[in-house]
């Protein structure tokens, strides 16, 4: 399995989201087992109340999104980290029946389920005391783990 690159690294200083994910990134995803997801934050902004938030959404309509992962938050003054998400196709969902989540659930991994393409990767960035100097550099990864044909 090798890592692919869903977000490239880049400064950030404004909530986003990268669009919907070329479907070339995520070969099959009816077929995907597993997956690892790596959020690397290489720098960070300068001050402990600035914040980050970055999901893993997939969409069951290409219109609207529903968060898979949503990594630990990031502090301004929290400097470069790594963390990474597992999520598991073959595990029984944790809840069965939910209305879409649009970067609302806490941090953590929805299991079970499939992923559906495409996906993409929403980020919010929030400034809470000298305006206009939040900057988050960071990237987000991914290792998929397919099943086989039969």
């Amino acid at each position: 399995m090798s890592m692919t690159t869903l977000l490239a690294s880049a400064a950030r200083t404004a909530s986003g989201n990268s669009g919907a994910l070329p479907t070339t990134l995520v070969d099959n995803p009816e077929l995907i087992r597993s997956a690892r997801f790596l959020l690397k934050v290489t720098a960070a902004a300068t001050e402990a109340g600035d914040t980050l938030d970055v999901y893993v959404q997939s969409s069951y309509d290409e219109t609207n999104y529903d968060d898979v992962v949503h990594f630990t938050q990031v502090l301004g003054n929290g400097g470069a980290k790594t963390f990474i998400a597992e999520w598991q196709r073959d595990v029984s969902p944790e809840s069965e029946l939910h209305a879409p989540q649009d970067a609302a659930i806490a941090a953590g991994v929805i299991q079970g389920g499939k992923l559906a393409a495409p996906l993409r990767i929403k980020w919010v960035i929030v400034d809470v005391a000298t305006f206009g100097n939040q900057s988050f550099t960071f990237s987000v990864q991914a290792e998929f783990e397919y099943r086989r044909r039969r």
